[in-house]
């Protein structure tokens, strides 16, 4: 089913709302309710009638409730999709399998008689696959959504094997046990089958020695350990570290004492989280954790979890969305922000924002310290949070307006939130879809300066059949840390940021010495982009004009030079390429540009002998790709290693195009198997 995306209406509504003027009187609103009842009520003219902003976007979403039906249960569909995977198991296509298995456990009906069965199957499937812990887990739940009687005999054979393969001695002999107490009741035309199969477990098992030689490994990632004691004000964060607030710098992080390289100073798992539609049928929901053998939500086939404990962790957010969460999910971060106050319940967020703060950091309560345990300690870090709305673009501004009434419509439409909070809160009786979207708005705000992306590393799409993995960091979940938001930004940061599930742990890359800042990157990294790339983003984004080391210092400049730099044909230093398009690997003689050495300072066009050196590697470099992705190995290697020996006497070693070029040819000397 092609993914909903509801971005093409509101993008049309917010250009009809600028081409009448109506964004000049949204700049007169200052609160984020102001401008949503603004949006609410406007309308803007067209040829035909008049555009009612809240009509269209209920038009939209009744036509999008239709859909609803078809992310819901369906014995029928459930039992198509295992028929799909019994016959791609049985041609031994065992991917295939697994995904149609998978898929019919989640459209199967709580109570159906295909769940089992279907978990069952996988089971096999994921046994042949050498999945052995995984296959134990769909065993144990196929039993406990009723698994036939008659046909458990087979789950107590497999579970023995999963056993034996695992190399657990006294798990296999315990239900090689409960295998023989269970022959009285295996089915008459089974039982001379499964007598044999008993005994030959039962020999395996006794020439089975203590070696753990054949135990097939699976996957574990170490878990995150905080450095020192835990901060006593600020949670999450290592002692090591302190909050500080001053004009210049705001609320920021500084080392109380030296902390080495490697060590692990914040381990925090978020206020809330989103999977990135893209990953709904691979990652789980909860702690996106990539899921071999999914578990499935009881009402809706969209969510998938690891196992029953993440399922009931989801249940403060996927109570409201279930059913809905194609379309929820369809406007990208401000889905976020919705799961953030679906998670804080209305009466949480009235109360912080009622507050009395003066005299004290923002997001820290009467207790003294920020993110702390409870509800209420870790909302009001996230309430605090700036979200500069007022800083924002008006185009912008209106973006959130649309979505927020969007996701907040859908909300009232199709669940009870509003009534369930309203009734929670009788003196507090003013929620309805303007209030509830004026809070999303808000949280949109914030999460476009402050929301991390969880990533994770996987292997890359490669277009030839490469022995070489490649592997790249993929974007699959989008969340909110109120203590790592409290981190500045530097283009050099002295952190780096990495993720255990949906845990963020922040480790430190180079000695800090007490009464340093303790700096995270934003995104632009000096090592990745040129000074002006980096301080547009910044501005734009995160509104402040950065003063890093690398954003100030001459030597961080000169290094920018290296990456597209050229040895100067006059003196033979470095040659810096001054002009809107780098000619990279060719088209030097159409680039509108010109070279600057910094050493000898001369501003020359590119030469003939350059320009047709450049085009040659280009060329080379082109024609050796090919022939790696024909297979053609030697030939691949030859072209590549010429391109190189020939851009080595034009290219600085630095220089980005030259350094993909040997980095194809490392690959295609890894893949022919001979030293790089």
């Amino acid at each position: 089913m092609d993914a909903i995306n509801c971005q093409p209406l509101l993008d049309g509504l917010s250009f009809a709302l600028v081409q009448s003027g109506a964004v000049r009187d949204l700049a007169k609103r200052k609160t984020e309710l102001e401008k949503i009842k603004l949006c609410l009520g406007v309308e803007i003219p067209s040829e035909d009638d008049k555009i009612n902003v809240r009509k269209q976007i209920q038009n939209l979403l009744e036509a999008l409730y239709v859909t609803c039906e078809d992310h819901g249960k369906s014995e029928d569909l459930a039992m198509k999709a295992k028929t799909r995977g019994s016959q791609a198991y049985l041609k031994k296509k065992d991917n295939e399998a697994l995904v149609c298995f998978s898929e019919s456990i989640g459209l199967a009906p709580a109570e159906s008689s295909v769940l089992p069965l279907a978990f069952a199957n996988r089971s096999a499937v994921l046994y042949q696959m050498h999945r052995y812990k995984e296959a134990l887990q769909d065993m144990e739940w196929a039993e406990n959504t009723c698994y036939p009687a008659t046909l458990k005999h087979k789950l107590l054979i497999r579970r023995c094997r999963c056993y034996l393969m695992m190399g657990d001695i006294q798990e296999a002999r315990k239900h090689v046990e409960v295998c023989s107490s269970h022959m009285h009741s295996v089915p008459l035309e089974a039982k001379k089958k499964y007598e044999a199969e008993v005994l030959e477990l039962g020999q395996k098992l006794e020439n089975m020695t203590l070696s753990k030689s054949i135990t097939i490994s699976q996957e574990h990632l170490l878990e995150p350990s905080l450095y020192g004691e835990e901060n006593e004000t600020v949670k999450y964060m290592s002692s090591a570290f302190e909050m500080r607030e001053n004009e210049k710098y705001g609320r920021h992080i500084v080392a109380m004492e030296e902390v080495g390289k490697g060590s692990e100073v914040v381990v925090e798992k978020p206020y809330a989280a989103i999977l990135l539609p893209k990953h709904h049928k691979t990652h789980c929901h909860t702690c996106f954790s990539k899921i071999v053998n999914s578990y499935p939500c009881s009402s809706c086939h969209d969510a998938i979890f690891c196992n029953e404990d993440c399922k009931k962790a989801s249940v403060p957010w996927h109570q409201y969305e279930c059913g809905i969460l194609h379309i929820l999910s369809s406007v990208g971060i401000a889905h976020l922000a919705l799961r953030v106050i679906l998670i804080t319940r209305w009466k949480t967020y009235c109360d912080i924002r009622e507050e009395e703060v003066e005299g004290r950091t923002a997001g820290i309560g009467e207790s003294g310290v920020y993110n702390g345990p409870d509800m209420v300690n870790k909302y009001r870090a996230v309430y605090h949070l700036l979200p500069h709305l007022n800083r924002c673009l008006l185009e912008d501004q209106l973006q959130y307006c649309l979505a927020a009434i969007l996701l907040a419509t859908a909300i009232s439409d199709r669940t009870n939130f509003i009534e369930e909070n309203i009734d929670e809160n009788t003196h507090k009786a003013d929620l309805d879809v303007s209030q509830l979207a004026s809070v999303v708005m808000r949280h949109i705000a914030q999460l476009v300066s402050n929301a991390h992306a969880i990533t994770q590393i996987m292997p890359a799409q490669c277009e030839s059949d490469s022995k070489v993995e490649q592997i790249q960091q993929v974007r699959v979940a989008c969340a909110i840390y109120p203590t790592s938001s409290m981190m500045n930004h530097s283009c050099k940061p002295n952190i780096i940021n990495s993720f255990y599930k949906d845990v963020i742990v922040i480790r430190v890359i180079e000695n800090i010495k007490p009464g340093d800042q303790v700096n995270n990157c934003y995104g632009p990294f000096y090592c990745r982009q040129t000074r002006d790339e980096r301080q547009d983003t910044l501005k734009q984004q995160y509104f402040f004009t950065c003063k890093c080391e690398a954003c100030t210092q001459p030597e961080y400049m000169k290094l920018e030079a290296h990456w597209n730099g050229l040895y100067c044909e006059s003196c033979g230093g470095v040659s810096s390429w001054m002009g809107k398009d780098d000619p990279g690997g060719g088209g030097a003689e159409d680039s509108q540009g010109i070279l600057l050495c910094l050493q000898c300072h001369k501003l020359q066009r590119p030469s003939a002998h350059l320009v047709l050196t450049i085009s040659k590697v280009n060329a080379l470099y082109e024609s050796g790709e090919e022939a790696m992705r024909k297979g053609d190995l030697p030939d691949a290697v030859s072209l590549l290693k010429r391109a190189i020996q020939i851009g080595s006497k034009v290219y600085l070693p630095e220089n980005q195009y030259f350094l993909s070029v040997r980095d194809s040819l490392a690959r295609a000397l890894a893949d022919s198997g001979k030293p790089v």
